[in-house]
């Protein structure tokens, strides 16, 4: 079987790192995650990357970030790991949709650490003045998704959650599921 183009979200970097050796026939080209905030450039990068890989099978380990990663990800030669976007990848779509609906919102490890950039930077509240009345308009709880690949940046944690003003929970969520939401993109993949 050939090898397959696994383009990659930054925000997973770390446990796809940690998972590789589980796809022996992936190769990785991670985005950085704050693409994420500007879909026209994360398409172009992935258009440039795909520019390069222009016949072989690609995986994209990535939510529905950009119109064309779903289009492409229906035709042949390309598949997506399943998931709106990166936490319903490692909770699942119920368990998502649960959290969510009891009034969640998300810091998986990459962007907790950097988290101030994300607030101030791309999301434009400086000194992070706002973000938590914002936040707290629609949310009343943050939780921090434990993969595993690192320590639990607690002291971060407690300080997302003084200064933002919301209590902030763990859950230890592991890679299980992403592997597995991998896994099964493969196979769809290799169905093909």
């Amino acid at each position: 079987m050939k090898d397959i183009l696994a383009l990659t979200c930054g925000i997973f970097q770390k446990e796809m790192m940690q998972l590789a050796s589980r796809f022996p026939r992936m190769r990785f080209v991670f985005a950085d995650s704050m693409l994420h905030m500007r879909p026209d450039l994360l398409q172009d990068r992935i258009d440039g990357v795909l520019a390069q890989h222009p016949s072989g099978k690609t995986l994209f380990i990535y939510g529905d970030c950009t119109p064309r990663i779903v289009e492409l990800s229906r035709g042949s030669g390309f598949a997506k790991t399943k998931g709106i976007n990166c936490c319903e990848i490692l909770l699942g779509r119920e368990e998502y949709r649960r959290l969510r609906k009891a009034g969640a919102f998300f810091f998986l490890p990459e962007w907790t650490l950097r988290w101030r950039d994300v607030f101030e930077r791309e999301l434009g509240f400086a000194g992070g003045r706002g973000a938590g009345e914002m936040l707290r308009e629609v949310h009343n709880q943050f939780i921090y998704l434990d993969t595993g690949v690192m320590p639990v940046p607690a002291a971060l944690l407690d300080e997302i959650s003084r200064e933002l003003e919301m209590p902030m929970t763990v859950l230890t969520v592991g890679l299980d599921r992403l592997e597995q939401n991998v896994a099964n993109a493969q196979e769809l993949l290799d169905a093909q």
